[in-house]
């Protein structure tokens, strides 16, 4: 038998679902971890987000602030950005919005 561990690695994946309106977010994660359980992955943590979350490599707005930024990273919490002049800094994920510019070109394409 092989040690826990052994031969495996962590990965991070990031899931959007469509709900039902009365769903709760938590209720969400736990069901996405059960349906995952039932196969060969081993789910060592889920939590449910409302909102927006966007991927790294997306550009946001900061409300106030007149540049795009580009996600660098992703938290449950947290993202974070980096601006065009290379600064970087870390926000509330509910402090930004979709880059509007960003989300027409998506819906172009």
């Amino acid at each position: 038998m092989m040690p826990e561990g052994v031969g495996e690695r962590l990965v991070t994946v990031l899931l959007t679902l469509a709900v039902p309106e009365v769903a709760d977010a938590e209720d969400a994660a736990a069901l996405v971890a059960d349906a995952a359980a039932t196969t060969a992955l081993e789910v060592r943590h889920a939590v449910g987000v409302e909102g927006h979350l966007p991927a790294p490599g997306a550009t946001v707005v900061r409300p106030g602030r007149g540049q795009p930024w580009q996600v660098v990273a992703v938290t449950v919490d947290t993202l974070r950005l980096r601006d065009l002049a290379g600064d970087v800094v870390e926000v509330s994920r509910r402090s930004v919005r979709p880059d509007p510019l960003d989300t027409q070109i998506g819906l172009l394409a």
